[in-house]
């Protein structure tokens, strides 16, 4: 009897975590592509690339390849209707001036790339030229999204 007791409750502990985690947010997915538990800046990039393709066809509006703050202002939200404007708050507020490296007012895919190298140096808080278990999840923390705690 007491086991089934145990049990019923483990389920429901589980069944609870579950449903505490918010609507809509879900694991990042793993780069770790070969799985030896080291993340490379080859394995960080091709992670990021599909993701920043998706990106672009949604948010450059005219198909120039760049992607101007008024774009980013316009384009609907993941997971929101065509008509749900963006907005200004959150992290894409700024999008532009933080990604704008050469600051011509517009983000390029190779602007884009270039990001996500920095954000991979700057992660690789001991520069052994790859990103450990450890090392990931701080950096979704400082950047605030999924994964971090």
């Amino acid at each position: 009897m007491n086991r089934i007791l145990l049990a019923a409750a483990a389920a429901a502990l589980m069944a609870s975590a579950v449903h505490a985690q918010p609507m809509g947010q879900r694991q990042p997915p793993n780069p770790d592509a070969n799985g030896d538990g080291k993340v490379t800046l080859a394995e960080f990039k091709a992670a990021g690339a599909e993701r920043h393709t998706r990106m672009f066809a949604r948010m450059d509006a005219n198909k120039d390849g760049k992607i101007t703050q008024a774009e980013v202002d316009a384009a609907p939200k993941p997971g929101h209707t065509a008509g749900h404007k963006g907005g200004k708050g959150g992290q894409r507020g700024g999008m532009v001036t933080r990604m704008d490296l050469n600051k011509d007012g517009a983000v390029t895919e190779a602007e884009l790339t270039a990001m996500t190298e920095r954000r991979f140096q700057m992660a690789d808080s001991n520069k052994d030229g790859w990103l450990s278990k450890e090392e990931l999840p701080m950096m979704r923390q400082r950047r605030g999204g999924p994964g971090a705690q």
